[in-house]
């Protein structure tokens, strides 16, 4: 009973006394709080490491695999249809739907398709100039240069489709007369 007295006794007047102590290490953690922050910076750190790797891996084994599905879904260059796809330009099938030279009602729409229609026949019939370029067999860069109105529009083949790019004015060639 003694030492269960005594150390009762100690234990209470730790705690007890309000008077300020003479210990120089009462403001710095304790050696078990250090240890633990620097085991848990440790972990962060190794953590870190690990996704690194595995991201690296993931990108190692996920483009390869991308490059096969863009191969095997490249289209074909008789797929082009340049014809339809000129309409489709000239109808505003691409532009969003907030553009304001997009047409909007059925007679509109009605206008836009016989002068789109009428543009490519002419274009078709003047001998627009079509290029297809392919890209590593991953996808496919396609191109009308349209001579009547000296303008390129440029279609990206990928993924079982082709997808309108652009389009783009180009200088017509100038011919000097000395």
């Amino acid at each position: 009973q003694n030492l269960f007295t005594m150390a009762a006794r100690s234990d209470s007047s730790r705690s007890g006394s309000n008077s300020p102590s003479n210990d120089p290490n009462e403001g710095s953690p304790a050696p078990s709080e250090i240890s633990t922050i620097a085991l848990s910076l440790l972990g962060t750190f190794v953590a870190a490491r690990c996704l690194a790797v595995v991201s690296r891996l993931a990108t190692a084994l996920a483009a390869p695999l991308a490059g096969f599905y863009l191969m095997s879904t490249c289209p074909t260059n008789e797929s082009f249809d340049a014809k339809r796809e000129l309409k489709r330009v000239l109808r505003g099938d691409y532009k969003a739907d907030t553009d304001p030279s997009k047409p909007k009602n059925v007679l509109e729409k009605a206008l836009a398709k016989v002068n789109a229609t009428l543009e490519a026949e002419a274009a078709a019939f003047a001998g627009c100039n079509v290029e297809i370029i392919d890209l590593l067999g991953l996808v496919k860069l396609a191109s009308i240069n349209n001579s009547i109105t000296k303008t390129s529009y440029y279609f990206l083949g990928a993924v079982d489709k082709w997808r309108y790019i652009m389009a783009k004015d180009f200088p017509g060639k100038e011919t000097k007369n000395d």
